[in-house]
């Protein structure tokens, strides 16, 4: 059985975290032999060893961390002493030491697992990277793909090494069950207001602000309603400012960060997504397996999730024609055939179980 490694140094739990972790797990569960290269202490760490998953220890790979030379030997030597055969890495920063590390070591397959939706900096050592050291270049969607490339070289790499795997989600966590938690008696909202939600970071990437600058708008014509801003981040002072600012205490409840999305999309209306950009978001995803529709700032990646009109609303990042299509959505009777159609979308494309099996066809098999 072939050895797979997966390096994370992140010191905060996020998507990437995430994902190498229950990958990790799925794959340990399937048979494989998996090991972790994590920082100490951090919750990734400390997550991947009480699943059982064997971990070993590394220093914070930073972007400047490639450029020293002791950091790539050890590593290398590392990647050998351990006989690995196959590694995954995400960030930008681990792409840069990973690959080159990896390929004096003679890791069989190297795998850039690209989940940012932004350009890589046509410098020459990217480009040396990613002709030379991996043998894999994983994107989460089209557009992820698309805006990875953009300032690159047409012949960087090969495109029988480009593979595109969506984000998956299991099926199980939203499978139809009793809600673990009840949402309207723990924050005091009545039966006959429409609860909305907005789950993610609260930081500059997910624009929280544009929801709440709509809220404002939109309480002028429509007052039975409640928003949840679910999660934690640097931003939560400013958006609590915004809200005094507003006048929006009564619409508006921060829970703080939640372990029980899937309850919570059970119990709500439906979804508000306002990110600047996105590669392909664990969110959306959760929110069509919760079969529930969603309000979207249209950005790229976006629209290759939510269908306007079927199961959700495309909306431009107006604070006023946000504030139309959230009224819109409340107004909708066809909330619910919008959602299993969501719902019906996600089992047929985005489940995790399919996308483990395509990391299996494509890369371990």
């Amino acid at each position: 059985m072939k050895k797979i490694l997966f390096l994370n140094t992140g010191i905060i739990w996020g998507g990437v975290e995430g994902w190498h972790y229950k990958t990790a797990k799925e794959l340990l569960k399937r048979g494989y032999n998996v090991k972790i290269l994590a920082v100490k202490n951090t919750p990734f760490h400390k997550r991947c060893q009480s699943a059982g998953l064997d971990v070993d220890f590394i220093k914070k790979i930073n972007s400047g961390t490639f450029l020293n030379p002791i950091r790539i030997f050890k590593l290398s030597r590392y990647f050998k002493k351990e006989k690995i055969d196959i590694m995954f890495f995400c960030q930008s920063s681990h792409f840069k030491i990973g690959s080159v590390a990896g390929y004096l070591a003679g890791v069989e397959r190297i795998i850039y697992r690209r989940a940012l939706a932004k350009p890589i900096n046509n410098h020459f050592y990217n480009r040396i990277f990613l002709n030379k050291c991996i043998t894999d270049f994983m994107a989460i969607s089209k557009t992820t793909l698309e805006k990875s490339f953009e300032k690159l070289p047409e012949n960087v790499i090969s495109n029988s090494n480009i593979k595109l795997i969506y984000n998956g989600v299991k099926k199980s966590d939203f499978l139809e069950s009793k809600a673990d938690s009840n949402l309207r008696k723990e924050f005091n909202i009545k039966d006959d207001e429409v609860l909305i939600a907005n789950i993610g970071r609260l930081g500059n990437q997910k624009a929280q602000q544009d929801l709440l600058y709509a809220v404002s708008v939109l309480k002028k014509e429509f007052t039975k309603f409640k928003v949840l801003i679910v999660g934690k981040g640097n931003k939560i002072n400013e958006y609590k400012d915004i809200v005094n600012k507003l006048n929006l205490n009564d619409k508006v409840i921060f829970t703080g960060f939640r372990k029980d999305i899937p309850s919570i999309l059970k119990q709500i209306d439906f979804v508000v997504h306002t990110a600047l950009y996105e590669g392909c978001p664990w969110i959306v995803l959760e929110t069509m397996a919760a079969g529930k529709p969603i309000v979207a700032v249209e950005i790229p990646s976006i629209d290759e999730l939510v269908i306007d009109g079927e199961t959700g609303y495309l909306s431009p990042r107006n604070r006023n024609e946000l504030a139309d299509n959230i009224f819109r959505m409340i107004k909708s009777k066809n909330k619910e055939e919008m959602g299993k159609k969501a719902k019906n979308i996600f089992e047929n494309n985005y489940t995790f179980e399919l996308m483990i099996n395509k990391i299996e066809d494509y890369f371990l098999s």
